[in-house]
């Protein structure tokens, strides 16, 4: 299994040395962000993450977790549903027109908060799946997120920023070129294909589907 010191050491062995514009320091920065990157662009099951989101009664807004990037969806396991997203302009809409206590139906996201309508009546548990940003590399020890499959997307965008140092434009560009190219496939292997698949278990939304019954 690679290392975070394996990824770089592949780095520089493109032959470069531990000069002012491209050294190990900087690579290891080019590295994390490349996996940050990664992780922003493409729904690896790597970087998924499941957490229950404790409902309390009366309140509306929840904080995102730490390591929030980008949520895939919401639901209320134990009603049987997903929450469906909504525009924040919309969100406040509803607000300001229906104040009411009731089970959650609809979801928006808004500075680093989860905020739901309409305001939960109840303590049950939501369950969110989202994307998080994988924690930073610091030890030499320090196993890498991505897919080990995947590991040369590393190596190809901090050789890219590295090239660029360098003034090799050319170089720089042949990198990115692979990188992109890598990336796509990556996401092509990885990512659900199926894009129509269901967005609700029982073909509406809220409670309207479950309370027919």
């Amino acid at each position: 299994m690679k290392t975070f010191i394996d990824v770089q050491n592949e780095v520089l062995q493109f032959g470069f040395n531990d000069g002012p514009q491209v050294n190990r320091a900087r690579v290891k920065d080019w590295i994390n962000e490349a996996q940050q990157r990664i992780a922003r662009q493409v729904e690896g099951p790597e970087f998924q993450t499941n957490v229950n989101v404790a409902l309390v009664n009366g309140q509306a807004v929840y904080p995102l977790p730490a390591d929030f990037a980008r949520i895939q969806d919401l639901s209320y396991p134990l009603y049987g549903y997903r929450l469906q997203s909504v525009d924040i302009q919309d969100y406040d809409l509803m607000v300001s027109t229906a104040q009411q206590l009731s089970n959650p139906t609809r979801y928006t996201l808004d500075q680093f908060n989860l905020m739901l309508w309409p305001t939960p009546a109840a303590t049950d548990p939501l369950l969110m799946r989202y994307i998080n940003v994988p924690p930073t590399l610091v030890a030499d020890t320090d196993v890498p997120v991505l897919n080990q499959n995947y590991l040369d997307l590393l190596v190809s965008y901090s050789c890219r920023k590295a090239f660029e140092g360098e003034d090799d434009y050319e170089a720089a560009q042949y990198f990115m070129t692979q990188f992109k190219s890598d990336l796509q496939s990556y996401a092509s292997d990885v990512q659900w294909r199926n894009i129509d698949r269901p967005r609700v278990l029982d073909g509406t939304w809220g409670q309207a589907a479950s309370a027919g019954r």
